[in-house]
């Protein structure tokens, strides 16, 4: 068994490596040197580790997609609607994610969104620049209804947070599953679901039946109040419709971290608007999370040394 990582990783935790799988080899990616043909035949399983995003994901993905042997290869994201991945999945090597490794500072963005919006943060940011003494009220977000869409452990997260902040969570998921602490609504009665909503935050994953699923009626159906967050992916959303019902005042605002084209392009009309608050698809990027990452695929490479299940594998298509 070989495995192919980075040298930062490696450096790292080469200790841990050994200790896992004391067999293991590893060929490990240095900027700068080209992996030789050799090496690269020998590979069968590769990290792609947080540090390797977004610099040398390309040089190492391109080694991984010429390892002929490769039989796995685990994720830092936990999204796998990049091509890229249904490309090593139709050659059978196996895929996992690192789901669950960036709920904890994601949820804690989409609180940090609601606050900022619910407090008119960007209201008194402006005041600050401006130098103006601008005293304003604000709503807050106790006893406010969350509407929650999409229930993994980033939604999961979301949920225990907001009832921390003494919100009334509703989760819209596929189906009722039995463990959801609050009133669950199915993906299709998301329309009504959103309807007398405070907030709507969007944590679900990108795939065929979710693509387009906050639609322009969905967001119709929000009210002028409602504060609007998106952590899952960008193509889940209308994106037109929302600028259009943001800029209208139509929706009370707006904490997005994902968009349908990124980078948001300069010109794009959610820069400017006043009750929007963006950041650069970095909603999770915590130190915290990379160390979580290390462990899921340290315990994963355990499992797969001892011909265990693997946590967070992705299922055939």
């Amino acid at each position: 068994m070989a495995l192919f990582c980075t040298d930062t990783f490696f450096d790292a935790h080469a200790e841990r490596l050994s200790a896992v799988a004391p067999d293991l080899e590893v060929v490990v990616l240095r900027r700068g040197v080209e992996v030789a043909r050799s090496d690269i035949e020998r590979i069968t399983m590769v990290f792609f580790s947080s540090d390797a995003w977004p610099e040398r994901a390309a040089p190492l993905l391109k080694v991984a997609l010429e390892a002929t042997n490769l039989q796995w290869l685990h994720s830092m994201s936990a999204g796998v609607d990049s091509p890229i991945f249904s490309m090593f999945m139709e050659r059978g090597v196996r895929v996992t994610t690192s789901s669950g490794a960036t709920a904890p500072p994601i949820a804690g963005t989409v609180m940090l969104y609601l606050l900022a919006l619910s407090r008119g943060l960007p209201g008194w940011l402006r005041s600050q620049r401006a130098h103006e003494w601008s005293p304003t009220s604000f709503r807050e977000l106790d006893g406010q209804r969350i509407v929650v869409v999409g229930y993994g452990p980033i939604g999961r997260e979301v949920v225990r947070l907001a009832q921390a902040f003494r919100m009334e969570p509703v989760v819209v998921r596929r189906a009722a599953q039995g463990d959801e602490p609050c009133e669950v609504r199915s993906l299709v009665q998301l329309t009504d679901a959103v309807r007398d909503a405070d907030a709507v935050v969007v944590a679900l994953p990108l795939a065929d039946g979710t693509r387009g699923i906050v639609s322009a009626e969905v967001i119709a159906a929000m009210g002028p109040h409602t504060m609007f967050v998106n952590v899952g992916r960008g193509e889940l959303v209308d994106q037109p419709a929302l600028t259009e019902a943001l800029a209208s005042g139509r929706l009370g605002g707006a904490g997005l971290d994902v968009f349908t084209t990124e980078p948001l392009p300069a010109d794009d009309a959610l820069w400017d608007l006043p009750n929007v608050i963006i950041s650069p698809h970095t909603s999770g990027a915590s130190d915290g999370a990379a160390s979580r990452v290390v462990e899921i695929f340290l315990d994963n490479l355990e499992r797969f040394v001892r011909n265990e299940p693997l946590h967070n594998e992705v299922p055939p298509a």
